[in-house]
């Protein structure tokens, strides 16, 4: 009878040791993935760069040549399927190629940033449905970001810039 007890009490400790084992391997691989995937840090200095950017005057005018349309605007005009009328040129077409100008000189100016990515998305009740991605170089390390929502009719249109900075 004790020796049928005994061997009762060694498989359970033999079962409890298996489940530490295990969690212990789980805790580990947890702490490995999460390290390796920081998430972005909502910035205000990002926040006001998203912001002056938004504000910016471009070339593109959609109604009348005097009347030049903001990147904000630009962005609506994009999501509506506007042409630009001064330029014969999809208003898509054009935030594509001027954005990328601009924010690249803005992160030429920056000395930490190493990395960014600017997208432009709708948001709706399925998820996002992206429309303009821009990214230049490799982010490996944390991240500042900053997202502004544009009112266009019903639809929600969110545009997020991520840096990635050499602290």
């Amino acid at each position: 009878m004790k020796l049928r007890n005994k061997k009762g009490q060694q498989e359970m400790v033999g079962f409890v040791l298996i489940v530490v084992l295990v969690m212990v391997g789980l805790m580990v691989f947890l702490i490995i993935s999460v390290r390796n995937s920081p998430e972005p840090t909502n910035s205000l200095a990002i926040e006001n760069l998203l912001a002056s950017i938004m504000k910016h005057t471009t070339e593109c005018a959609i109604v009348f040549e005097p009347q030049f349309d903001n990147f904000e605007d630009l962005f609506k005009s994009c999501y509506e399927g506007d042409i630009c009328s001064n330029l014969e040129q999809s208003a898509c077409e054009y935030l594509n190629e001027s954005l990328r100008d601009v924010v690249d000189a803005l992160m030429d100016s920056e000395a930490t940033v190493v990395a960014y990515q600017l997208d432009f998305f709708v948001r709706d009740d399925e998820g996002q449905q992206g429309l303009l991605r821009i990214v230049e170089g490799n982010c490996t390390g944390p991240s500042l970001a900053a997202q502004r929502s544009i009112v266009s009719g019903s639809e929600s249109l969110v545009v997020r810039i991520k840096t990635c900075n050499n602290f």
